[in-house]
């Protein structure tokens, strides 16, 4: 759930149902589930950028768990948290260079129509280190897999406000991803593949040089 996706900036319409389902979904199943895989990489009181928050559920359990001062960023209020959120175009983040000293990207770049552009403005705004989490495949079944997931995985926010919501599936390989961050002078301190249900997974925490 994340950055980069086009739409209309707001507060997403909301929906009982739809809340009991992202509530249940997102605050209490995903994000401790995810936030376990990499807060031992966030020290405490450190400030962190959630790029594509969505929700916010992961960023509020890092500050929790790490009292950290998290900022929420996205290109759409879909904020269930009391989080500060800011709102952004997708492209350039409105923010100072090294202003964090983290920032999450949380299986957000396949949803952003330029992932390299939001990446490059990760890197400029975090002080030490960036996480990443993606989705990732080795054959067009696991791709298959991934986008059907991700669509399912997302459907809610999607059908609270279908225009809030930005599909273009844009996965890499693991190796592909390693091309792309030695490209940008990042060094992959940690890395990790998993796998969710039918999903594969990969986890980067990376240093900047």
């Amino acid at each position: 759930m994340g950055g980069g996706k086009k739409g209309v900036q707001g507060e997403s319409m909301k929906i009982p149902l739809f809340e009991q389902v992202l509530n249940y979904g997102g605050r209490v199943w995903w994000a401790p589930l995810i936030a376990k895989e990499f807060e031992r990489f966030i020290e405490k009181g450190d400030r962190v950028l959630d790029i594509g928050a969505g929700g916010g559920w992961i960023g509020e359990n890092i500050s929790i768990a790490k009292r950290a001062e998290v900022t929420l960023l996205d290109v759409a209020d879909m904020n269930r948290t009391n989080l500060p959120l800011k709102v952004y175009d997708g492209k350039h983040m409105p923010f100072p260079n090294a202003s964090f000293d983290e920032c999450l990207l949380l299986f957000v770049l396949h949803h952003c129509e330029d992932p390299l552009q939001v990446l490059s403005e990760a890197v400029r705004v975090a002080g030490k280190r960036l996480v990443i989490f993606e989705d990732t495949f080795r054959n067009p079944f696991e791709k298959f897999l991934a986008c059907a997931n991700d669509w399912i995985s997302n459907s809610p926010f999607f059908l609270a406000n279908p225009f809030k919501m930005n599909m273009p599936f844009h996965y890499r390989r693991v190796a592909e991803w390693e091309d792309v961050f030695k490209k940008l002078s990042l060094k992959v301190e940690f890395k990790k593949e998993t796998k969710h249900f039918i999903t594969r997974h990969v986890l980067f925490i990376l240093e900047k040089k």
